[in-house]
């Protein structure tokens, strides 16, 4: 559970910046922001799978 947590974070943050309209972003500025998230997250994902913290 503790992993998700960061992830869990990072997604209530985005969704508040976009949903409170704190920066006057265009839908394909979100679209991209919200692509490189992803990207970002599944390459955490695939770190912690390939090194899990509890062998190294």
């Amino acid at each position: 559970m503790l992993y998700w947590l960061p992830r869990l974070c990072l997604f209530l943050l985005g969704a508040a910046v976009v949903g409170l309209g704190v920066l006057q972003l265009t839908s394909e500025d979100i679209a991209n922001t919200l692509i490189v998230v992803i990207l970002g997250l599944g390459l955490f994902s695939l770190t912690l799978h390939v090194f899990p913290p509890e062998r190294y």
